[in-house]
């Protein structure tokens, strides 16, 4: 037994020497790598340093410092690396809340929409999204599509989608003559002429229908005071084509002298439209006032022209004549008909709500007998209800 292992080292040591003194093998690396023979002794003198246990990485039991090789791998030279947001969860967002990639979606699902469709999607989303961070944003673009389905031809971005048979025309009012377009409203005005003409008046409309109207006041017409009533049919109100014909029937009873009156009218009125927001509407009107006096009846021939245009939602500016004849046998100065013709022009400025405040001046072109003033201002206030 104390023989054996000297024995066996003495085996070991002589099979090494063998193996290291093989010629052919040392000849066959020289031919392997490209080597000059002389460099043999450089590469003797080259010591190969071995990783050690000790030396700070651990291959056995805990195996961290590996660990935190493997996880850093853009510290291996020409290694990229990749991300993979597939691989991420999404971030689960509060009950009602949205994202920006939400809202993005909807808006693309909207697009070619007409704006009443719109308008009811953006409802349904704020009702699965009452917490949405872009809820601002929505309010305004639902107030775009309110205005461009019930404001009217005006503010309409594009075409309007709604019922163009209940949409109101909001025709122009002239200051002189019968309003045509009815509507409920309330007109207050006056008109002072040199040297001594006024007239106040005060009157109310009551829309019953789209195309129908009753109303009511007092004012002061050229055969005196009168106390007035009546209704305004409209034959004819299209938004589609902007065309309106109007009848209209007025009782009356004039207070100085007594006498009671009617006044048939027919109107028409037709809007056009240019670049932008302008429009121009024109309107004509005529008909007879019969005056019944005591033992006789005196009619009297209305007509007026009106042209008002709008160059923007605020403001209009018109011209307007109107004229009153009596016995129209003759146009001769002398012998011929009563007759008063004025013209007229001013301007209008729409206020706050549904307030409108218009002012201007007349003067008369055509008169013969009759010559109630050289001159007129005069104002008028109306408000649509």
């Amino acid at each position: 037994m104390t023989l054996t292992r000297p024995f066996l080292l003495l085996i070991g040591l002589a099979f090494g020497l063998c193996v290291g003194a093989n010629p052919a093998q040392a000849s066959d690396d020289d031919f392997l790598l490209d080597e000059d023979p002389d460099d043999e002794d450089d590469e003797d003198d080259v010591q190969i340093e071995r990783i050690e246990e000790d030396d700070g990485l651990q291959l056995d039991g805990d195996d961290s410092d590996l660990d935190d090789v493997q996880s850093t791998p853009s510290t291996i030279r020409g290694f990229v690396p990749y991300e993979d947001d597939e691989d991420e969860e999404p971030v689960e967002l509060p009950p009602g809340t949205d994202n920006a990639a939400i809202y993005r979606s909807q808006m693309e699902q909207m697009v070619g929409m007409q704006p009443d469709e719109e308008g009811m999607a953006w409802e349904a989303y704020l009702q699965t999204y009452p917490n949405s961070v872009f809820r601002k944003q929505i309010g305004e673009r639902m107030d775009e599509l309110g205005e461009a389905m019930f404001k009217g031809p005006r503010g309409a971005t594009r075409e309007v989608a709604v019922d163009k048979g209940k949409q109101e025309l909001n025709f122009a009012a002239g200051m002189l003559l019968e309003p045509i377009d009815p509507r409920s409203r309330l007109k207050v005005g006056f008109e002072w002429g040199y040297p001594s003409w006024i007239n106040l008046k005060a009157d109310y409309e009551k829309q019953l229908e789209r195309n129908l109207s009753v109303h009511g006041g007092l004012q002061h017409r050229f055969t005196g005071w009168s106390l007035e009533g009546g209704a305004r049919y409209a034959l004819v109100k299209s938004t589609r084509t902007d065309l309106i014909l109007t009848a209209i029937g007025d009782v009356h009873m004039n207070l100085a002298p007594v006498a009671p009156g009617f006044r048939p009218m027919l109107a028409a009125g037709k809007r056009l439209r240019f670049g932008g927001d302008t429009t121009m509407d024109i309107q004509a009107q005529g008909g007879l006032d019969l005056m019944f006096f005591p033992g006789m009846i005196s009619p009297r021939y209305l007509s007026g022209l009106n042209i008002t245009v709008s160059p923007s939602e605020t403001v209009k500016v018109f011209a307007e004549a109107m004229s009153v004849v009596k016995d129209m046998g003759s146009w001769d100065d002398r012998t011929g008909s009563f007759r008063f013709t004025q013209v007229a022009f001013g301007i209008r400025f729409q206020g706050k709500g549904s307030s409108e405040v218009g002012a201007g001046a007349a003067v008369p072109v055509s008169t013969n007998y009759w010559r109630y003033h050289y001159g007129a201002v005069m104002a008028d206030y109306q408000y649509y209800m």
